[in-house]
């Protein structure tokens, strides 16, 4: 199969790296783009209780600013390898809704994506954005174990 597009969600995470690393050697052997997506969950989920006051905007600008920091730190790590066939993408909303739509959006080929091991108990709590993403994605989603 040729890829042109592959996403990988950015978490920061010791096993989100591991996923980006899988990420980077598809897009090296397949010439594919690269797209590093990370989502800003805290907005979303303060939704609830956030207003538009101005405290509200910095937190929120603080949120953001975390999740370009991020993004940030990944391409540095890319660029000291000489990998260059990337896209970074920053969103805000639910991560599996955000992931889902930059791959309809992108017609990705396939996503790249860390599978954190939570007990069943803890999927109850806090759901798994893998299987929400692997139920709703138009491409195939590589689950990365290590």
């Amino acid at each position: 199969m040729e890829y042109k597009n592959i996403i990988c969600p950015v978490d920061g995470s010791d096993l989100g790296d591991k996923a980006l690393e899988d990420a980077v050697y598809i897009s090296k052997v397949s010439n594919a783009k690269l797209l590093l997506v990370h989502v800003v969950e805290k907005w979303y989920k303060a939704g609830d209780v956030a207003t538009h006051s101005p405290e509200w905007e910095t937190i929120h600008e603080g949120w953001r600013g975390e999740g370009e920091d991020l993004l940030n730190k990944t391409k540095d790590k890319l660029e000291k390898t000489g990998f260059k066939n990337y896209e970074m993408v920053l969103r805000e909303g639910d991560a599996a809704y955000e992931i889902v739509g930059v791959a309809i959006e992108r017609n990705a080929d396939i996503i790249v994506m860390a599978s954190h091991r939570y007990s069943p108990l803890g999927k109850v709590f806090y759901g798994s954005v893998i299987d929400k993403v692997t139920k709703k994605s138009p491409c195939p989603v590589l689950w990365v174990f290590r």
